[in-house]
């Protein structure tokens, strides 16, 4: 230990007497550390920490799988029965559902989870005052209960062991208090901790074919995950000879899922992707590092074979080097973690909304550990590829004043080390230039709508009474004939979602064609002006009226693919369709709707992603939308501004005075401009291209770094050889040329070999990609011509500067 001790400390006296190397090297070493810390802790965070749960191992998800690959990650109520009374292998099964409402007398707005009984057993948790639920807590007409969270319990209730019992109101409704929960319980689905949990009551009906519960389960004591999936393979089997009806040809049943199947999803493989970026990146600073530590190594060669020669043993020098490389790496990767520490929070805010386990990425014990592991294993290798340098070199040539720095050897380790670093960066910078070219693709998708100038209004929690189908539509209308009178204004409209934010489903058959049907019909409730006002085309008929009231023939307007699927080669105008019904039953438990006339049609739009095709969507006036539709709540305003009055949201302080003299209770509402929700679609390709851009760029800043101080190195090296040539008449330019031309060798190979090896990894990244072939040669072209003119400059600058200096000066100095 002492001579470690020691070797530590003449390391960093060592170090400190050549403060530019040590300083060029600690801070490329940075760059790559922190780089890969800060991806890692994401990672480490989304998908590699153990869900904070009692033995998460025996937390599964229960989807729905098709016969092509495809699952779904939430099934019906009715399968959800069917599962939780006939499944034997887990110990719960429980679904649950997020509820924003109000809490006590002073409608304070509270975060909670409406569950099912087995939501406790599932999770591993128990309330630490009281009880969880009961079978008896679902049952029709029971009394309403809740759990409260330990936050509420201590904030609201002073940590009142007494609180059991008390009655507690929630959006009105009083619930009595029966259990408290542990403090920091977090389910791993929830967006934010839930400050209550109430009973949910599951209404099972084969008629209801929405996919709408997400399903997980815990595996009983001793069950094996294979064990679990050949019961799912058996239920299935059973529920399709029970219910032949319910399952198509194609469909396969219940199916296992993972954590990150179900909330982490294609992220996963975005966080993969970018982890081996950075990891390219650091590979670069480590071919400049190895660079930087062959010439030390060179000016190093009279003292280690002054030591040599004075008894030092072989093992005593591979130590010393070893431990100046790890000072060098340690450093380096404290300086990374600061950075990194720093980073993160810009990290998180390039991230899309909604990345689950978002407060867990911190940096924890597990990304320290692989931050010190990838220090040591620099350092390592460094000292260790220095040893064997200095054990080549025949100590009595530095001893007569000799270096052997032009040596084939040298020269070739500099040539694989340009040859590397090029490869390295036209892999990463390919990558990134796919993504960029997608993006841009992206943007150039036709939404179906013109997002410019118009401003989305969205309300949240409302009082109680607007619920009611009779009051939403009064306020609606009213403010909606105020907002319209605002200067400014060019046309409002009222609509039970926008494109690109939300997707609704109804079954539909068309009359008379009892073979016309489907099962998931894109839909909006929408009022007057919604199609001028976000510019979607009428193709044919017309639009809704005011007169398309509640008591008003009932009709439905149709998209350009509805019609096309539906009504091939004639006039759909006239015909009818039964929303609700799917292959002659009704689909929907309660559902009321009249068969309705399509008296327009108009432009496909996309629903959710612009990298996702339209899909058929059918309209129906929001004042003739049945309580099943979705109406209990207030609608989504879009309103198109004139463009001479400024950006869209300048209007938002004259809105917000028109609905508070309407309702002075109602909360302020949240206002966007539509060109932000188009954006918000495009928010994980915005966060693939961006993150994965700025490794490519740290990548070719470090890439044009290392080939010009290996260009600047070499040319050191052959000063003599070059001022010989000039004397002797030898024109600067054709040297220069020269000297690019022997530059360019090692970074042509690497460019090629670069190109091999994108070629197969960016395969890897088809499914990020949109609108671009993962081998599309305009980008490789383009990253080709790019590096190749980035490191011509680079050798030119020092060979240059080797031309014009004065050759009588160099061979005098020599």
């Amino acid at each position: 230990m002492d001579t470690i001790v020691r070797d530590l400390r003449y390391a960093i006296r060592t170090l400190r007497r050549a403060p530019g190397f040590t300083t060029v090297v600690v801070l490329t070493l940075a760059l790559g550390i922190g780089a890969n810390t800060a991806v890692f802790s994401v990672v480490n965070g989304v998908l590699l920490r153990p869900l904070p749960l009692p033995e998460p191992e025996r937390l599964v998800y229960i989807g729905w799988r098709w016969g092509d690959g495809e699952f779904n990650t939430t099934m019906t109520a009715f399968k959800y029965a069917f599962l939780r009374e006939h499944a034997r292998v887990f110990e719960g099964v429980s679904t649950e559902q997020a509820w924003l409402t109000e809490l006590g007398e002073d409608w304070d707005e509270v975060r909670g989870l409406r569950a099912t009984p087995d939501v406790f057993r599932v999770n591993g948790i128990a309330p630490v005052l009281g009880r969880g639920f009961t079978e008896e807590d679902v049952r029709p007409g029971a009394e309403p209960v809740v759990v409260l969270s330990d936050a509420v319990w201590r904030t609201r209730f002073d940590a009142d062991p007494a609180v059991l019992g008390r009655a507690v109101r929630l959006g009105g409704v009083p619930h009595t208090v029966v259990g408290v929960l542990p403090p920091g319980v977090r389910l791993p689905e929830a967006p934010a901790y839930a400050d209550f949990v109430v009973p949910y009551v599951v209404e099972p009906d084969p008629r209801d074919e929405g996919h709408n519960y997400r399903v997980r389960a815990r595996l009983a004591p001793g069950v094996t995950r294979e064990r679990a999936e050949a019961e799912l393979r058996a239920l299935s089997a059973r529920f399709r000879e029970a219910h032949p009806e319910l399952m198509d040809a194609d469909e396969i049943g219940f199916t296992l899922l993972g954590y990150g199947d179900v909330l982490v999803g294609d992220l996963a493989r975005t966080l993969w992707l970018l982890l081996g970026a950075v990891g390219f990146v650091l590979l670069i600073a480590c071919a400049n590092v190895a660079h930087l530590m062959l010439a030390r190594a060179i000016t190093r060669e009279r003292e280690i074979a002054v030591r040599t020669a004075i008894g030092a043993g072989r093992g005593r020098i591979v130590r010393q080097l070893v431990a100046e490389s790890l000072v060098l790496a340690v450093a380096g990767a404290a300086l990374g973690v600061l950075l990194a520490g720093w980073s993160i929070d810009a990290l998180l805010a390039l991230v899309p909304t909604g990345l689950p386990r978002r407060e867990e990425i911190t940096l924890d014990w597990r990304v320290l550990c692989f931050t010190l592991a990838v220090a040591l294993a620099t350092g390592l290798a460094f000292g260790l590829a220095a040893a064997a340098h200095a054990f080549r070199v025949d100590p009595a040539t530095p001893l007569r004043g000799a270096q052997q720095a032009g040596t084939p050897e040298r020269r070739r380790a500099r040539s694989i080390i340009a040859m590397a670093e090029a490869a390295l960066a036209v892999v990463l910078l390919t990558g990134a230039g796919l993504l960029i070219r997608s993006f841009f693709e992206l943007r150039g998708v036709d939404a179906g709508f013109e997002p410019r100038h118009v401003l989305a209004v969205e309300f949240g929690r409302t009082p109680p009474e607007y619920v009611e189908a009779a009051r939403v539509r009064q306020f609606e209308d009213a403010l909606l004939e105020r907002i319209r009178r605002l200067p400014g204004v060019l046309s409002a409209a009222a609509s039970s979602g926008l494109p690109l934010e939300s997707q609704f489903n109804f079954p539909m058959t068309v009359v008379g064609r009892p073979e016309a049907t489907r099962g998931d019909v894109q839909w909006r409730a929408v009022g007057p002006e919604y199609f001028e006002t976000l510019r979607i085309p009428l193709l044919r008929g017309r639009a809704f009226t005011e007169q398309d009231g509640e008591s008003a023939p009932p009709v439905v307007i149709i998209d350009e693919l509805f019609a096309r699927k539906y009504f091939p080669g004639e006039d759909p105008i006239g015909k009818r369709i039964d929303i609700g019904t799917f292959q002659g039953r009704e689909a929907i438990p309660g559902f009321d709707d009249p068969e309705r006339e399509i008296v327009g049609v108009v432009g496909a739009v996309h629903v959710l992603r612009l990298d996702e095709a339209p899909i058929e969507t059918m309209y129906i006036p929001r004042a003739q939308a049945p309580q099943a539709f979705g109406l209990g709540g207030l609608a989504t305003l879009a309103i198109r501004v004139d463009p001479r009055a400024g950006r869209a949201t300048t209007l938002a302080p004259a809105i917000l005075a028109e609905i508070r003299a309407l309702e002075p209770r109602m909360p302020a509402p949240g206002f966007s401009e539509m060109t932000e929700v188009v954006g918000a679609s495009m928010a994980q390709e915005r966060f693939n291209t961006a993150l994965l851009g700025v490794f490519a760029g740290l990548a070719l800043v470090l890439t044009a770094i290392g080939i010009y101080g290996i260009a600047a190195y070499t040319a050191r090296q052959r000063a003599r050889e070059i001022a010989i040539r000039v004397a002797l008449g030898a024109q600067s330019g054709a040297v220069v040329r020269g000297e690019i031309r022997e530059g360019m060798k090692p970074v042509a190979l690497g460019l090629g070999a670069g190109v091999v090896t994108a070629a197969a990894l960016t395969r890897l990244m088809s499914g990020l990609l949109f609108g671009v072939s993962p081998t599309d040669p305009r980008t490789f072209a383009a990253v080709l011509v790019t590096l190749a003119t980035l490191a011509s400059v680079a050798i030119w600058l020092p060979a240059r500067r080797a031309a014009a200096a004065d050759p009588m000066e160099i061979l005098r100095h020599e």
